[in-house]
């Protein structure tokens, strides 16, 4: 079954690597919602929270990576207030 979970956190952690990579090279913001990418990051980091406290690599790793990339984001948003 972790395996399965494995799977799941890599196809999650590539859906954010495109908006990723675009908004660091880019650094243009504008129409990415503020109020997502909270709620984007918070959950991220809780789903880390989560895997830590039950034993969940495939739960930690992945979102660990996910909510540095939400947060990459997040910063280059508030950075542009736009």
């Amino acid at each position: 079954m972790e395996i399965i979970g494995f799977c799941a956190g890599l196809f999650t952690l590539l859906t954010y690597v495109p908006q990723s990579i675009k908004t660091i090279r880019s650094r243009k913001t504008r129409d990415l919602s503020l109020v997502t990418l909270i709620l984007l990051t918070l959950s991220a980091l809780l789903w880390v929270i989560y895997g830590l406290k039950k034993g969940l690599p495939a739960v930690w790793l992945t979102n660990t990576v996910v909510s540095l990339l939400a947060i990459s984001i997040l910063a280059i948003k508030l950075q542009n207030k736009d």
